[in-house]
């Protein structure tokens, strides 16, 4: 199965992020709807974590579902490396040693930043290098989902059990509002808990939920009532934005990046943008992906190229941002059209030299069994079905 809107919809996640980064720096974060609205578009990061929890986790979920052997967890893990850490370590270096700020670091620092383990020490911020959480995120779901997806399938039993690893899904997004309820103690401040990968556990387990689906029987009544739903796109995102206003309201905590938000305002907003990335990613997967007007563009060929080239564009906006404006001097359009215009050449550059040539060549230095691994194509995410695993802007986020 073939996902030719999921390009599209990555370029709309990276517009999302960069737009709520340049509201911050254009003091757009006001206490009215409108602000709360732009302070909420990091919902792109749900986005591109349903994304690689469905991309990732479906090639898993098909072997087992067709009694295949699952994909080499060397090979899964040397292709994500390949994919994320060239272009990763550049921002690093550049950021590290040209943007004020960050005169100061420390072997230590360098060591954290490159190792992607800057979130399991207090010392988890650096100029240009903040959003570089989100990614450190994804890495340690990574390096997890092996595991995570084959206990879901020894817990389910013998033989293919989709309603039961939907159950076990549904248990694991749980861990997601615990996790940011406790760390959101002021009693914790060894490290930014609220950052670790359980608090978004349900981001992930939605894409992973949907992977299940796709690769069940067609006959299977719940896989019926998701293509019947996916097949209305206009009414699975008005519920996204209806979700999106009310997580633009007060119940999901101030705007303001000095004031802290409670336990039950973090899990209040995990919930409510687990929910929108679902409605938002779930027309794209089930019903006819050839349907509509808005698949076609989604799939179309500009679109499908900023798709390829969105990591960069997540990458390298923040850097550009801080070296192009000063803060709060610039209105919202002319910094977040300036940033985003410069970050797509940025991106389009890393792409054609860096990443795409290191990616063709030495993808297959730890090979894999035949099958395991799909073969580029379609329009996928991260290192699942379709396109192949170092496809660019697999692993996006903020």
């Amino acid at each position: 199965m073939r996902y030719p809107s999921l390009n599209g919809l990555r370029v709309i996640a990276a517009t999302a992020v960069v737009a709520t980064h340049t509201a911050f720096w254009s003091a757009s974060y006001t206490p009215d709807t409108a602000g709360h609205a732009l302070a909420r578009l990091d919902v792109g990061v749900a986005l591109f974590f349903a994304l690689s929890g469905f991309l990732l986790s479906q090639p898993l979920f098909r072997a087992a579902a067709e009694g295949r052997p699952a994909p080499r967890t060397g090979a899964f893990l040397w292709r994500r490396a390949l994919r994320i850490l060239p272009a990763y370590w550049l921002l690093v270096v550049a950021a590290m040693s040209f943007l004020p700020g960050n005169e100061d670091a420390t072997a230590g620092d360098w060591f954290r930043f490159l190792g992607l383990v800057q979130l399991y020490s207090r010392d988890w911020t650096g100029s240009g290098l903040d959003h570089a959480w989100s990614l450190s995120t994804e890495v340690a779901f990574y390096l997890v989902l092996p595991w995570l997806v084959a206990g879901l399938l020894k817990v389910g039993g013998s033989g293919w059990r989709p309603r039961r690893l939907l159950a076990g899904l549904g248990l694991l997004s749980l861990v997601g509002p615990a996790w940011i309820y406790w760390s959101a103690s002021d009693a914790l401040v060894l490290a930014p808990l609220e950052l670790w990968l359980p608090a978004y556990l349900p981001w992930f387990a939605a894409g992973m939920a949907m992977a299940v689906l796709s690769v069940s029987a067609p006959g299977w009544a719940p896989v019926r009532r998701a293509s019947e739903l996916g097949s209305s796109l206009w009414t699975c995102w008005a519920g996204a934005a209806a979700l999106f206003l009310i997580a633009s309201g007060p119940l999901t905590g101030p705007v303001s990046l000095d004031v802290a938000f409670t336990g039950a305002e973090g899990a209040t907003k995990v919930v409510l943008f687990t929910a929108i990335a679902a409605l938002v990613l779930w027309p794209l997967v089930f019903g006819d992906q050839t349907a509509g007007r808005t698949r076609r563009l989604l799939a179309s060929r500009p679109l499908n190229w900023l798709g390829e080239v969105s990591y960069g564009i997540f990458l390298f906006h923040m850097p550009l941002m801080l070296v192009l404006w000063e803060p709060f001097t610039h209105s919202l359009p002319v910094v977040l059209v300036g940033t985003w215009g410069v970050a797509v050449v940025a991106a389009a550059l890393s792409y054609r030299f860096l990443e795409r040539p290191l990616v063709q060549r030495f993808r297959n230095v730890v090979p894999d069994r035949r099958g395991a691994v799909p073969e580029p194509g379609g329009a996928g995410h991260a290192g699942g079905v379709s396109p192949a695993p170092d496809r660019p802007a697999e692993s996006l986020t903020t």
